[in-house]
């Protein structure tokens, strides 16, 4: 079965509010036990639309990463998320190498 990939590019307008989603997205992602593959760093936009934070967490399957996000406990952290920051969320699955 091959991984699932959730992949974020997100810019912080609120960091007090944005540090609330991000606790309650940690702890919405604990029973799916993601690996982190990156999470912020350096990096260098090279097309399209630039943000301030990049992650990659990787998932049993494309289809456990997405009962992660349309779980009601992430959604629950998204709502948190709404006017904190701005970004673009996508899930990948991973291919055979």
């Amino acid at each position: 079965m091959n991984k699932g990939y959730l992949i974020g590019h997100v810019t912080v307008k609120d960091p007090d509010a944005y540090a609330e989603y991000a606790q309650a997205a940690a702890e919405a992602m604990q029973p799916f036990a993601p690996k982190i593959i990156a999470w912020s760093g350096q990096y260098e936009n090279l097309e399209g639309e630039s943000h301030q934070r990049h992650v990659v967490f990787e998932f049993a399957s494309f289809d456990e990463a997405k009962r992660f996000y349309e779980s009601p406990a992430y959604q629950a952290a998204k709502a948190l998320r709404a006017g904190a920051a701005t970004g673009t969320f996508v899930l990948v699955e991973g291919g055979n190498v």
